[in-house]
């Protein structure tokens, strides 16, 4: 399962779901980047064969393409 955060124009409240492959969020990553208030979505998974969470903050480039910020483990 994978977690998606971010802040929705319509009334400013954090919105988080579960998705539930990878490849759905990475399809999906444009809307959610346009509905995110400030163009920032957080992205938490577990990665198999891995202890932790792993974490990816994605925003919009200046082509307007989706791109990962910052990534790591919490």
């Amino acid at each position: 399962m994978v977690t998606i955060d971010y802040v929705e124009k319509q009334d400013e409240t954090w919105v988080r779901f579960g998705v539930n492959t990878y490849k759905e969020v990475k399809s999906k990553m444009k809307y959610f980047l346009v509905e995110s208030i400030d163009n920032n979505v957080s992205v938490y998974r577990k990665r198999r064969g891995e202890w932790g969470e792993w974490f990816e903050h994605w925003s919009l480039d200046s082509n307007n393409r989706p791109i990962i910020t910052k990534q790591g483990w919490q």
